[in-house]
């Protein structure tokens, strides 16, 4: 129960996605997207965020070195776009009690529009990492991150989720 005026807090979970090292050095317009990526990482585990890496399958084992697992976090291999469609995340994020998602990825206008918009759709609350998600297009990245750039447009991804930094993760759970 909350006293009115107050927001009832929602654990947060930090969602890495397609950080293997051929989808960055083939799929990033921002030769720092890993650099922010994992200083994104560091802040999610150092707030006790659950984090999850979803890669495609077939590159399960090519996770970028700097964005690599650590102790229990789990690599879901995925077949799709989206981080939910075949793989087992919505049930384990419930499990969790997680109740938003801060994702950071490459490509944005691909698994990071389609997991955000998914999440979204689903219930979850959304944040985007903008700093540490990178497209092959630097247009379309600003496009679904930057309000400014089509602002009456609907594909944004501004409109659906909080668009935040890689050094605001730590604190999402204070």
């Amino acid at each position: 129960m909350t006293m009115a005026g107050q927001e009832e807090k929602t654990r947060t979970a930090f969602l890495a996605l397609d950080f293997v090292t051929y989808i960055v050095d083939n799929y990033s317009h921002d030769p720092a997207v890993v650099q922010h990526a994992s200083q994104a990482l560091k802040g999610a585990r150092t707030a006790g965020l659950p984090v999850f890496h979803v890669v495609p399958g077939p590159m399960r084992e090519q996770i970028h070195p700097e964005l690599a697992p650590v102790g229990d976090e789990p690599v879901l291999a995925k077949t799709s776009i989206a981080a939910f469609a075949t793989t087992d995340l919505h049930e384990r994020l419930r499990e969790a009690g997680v109740g938003r998602v801060v994702i950071a990825g490459v490509a944005t206008s691909g698994t990071v529009l389609s997991t955000a918009r998914w999440a979204h759709d689903i219930g979850y609350k959304v944040a985007v990492c903008t700093d540490a998600c990178a497209d092959p297009d630097p247009g379309a990245h600003a496009a679904l991150v930057d309000e400014s750039i089509f602002p009456e447009s609907w594909i944004g991804l501004w409109r659906i989720a909080r668009m935040m930094r890689s050094a605001e993760i730590g604190d999402l759970n204070a």
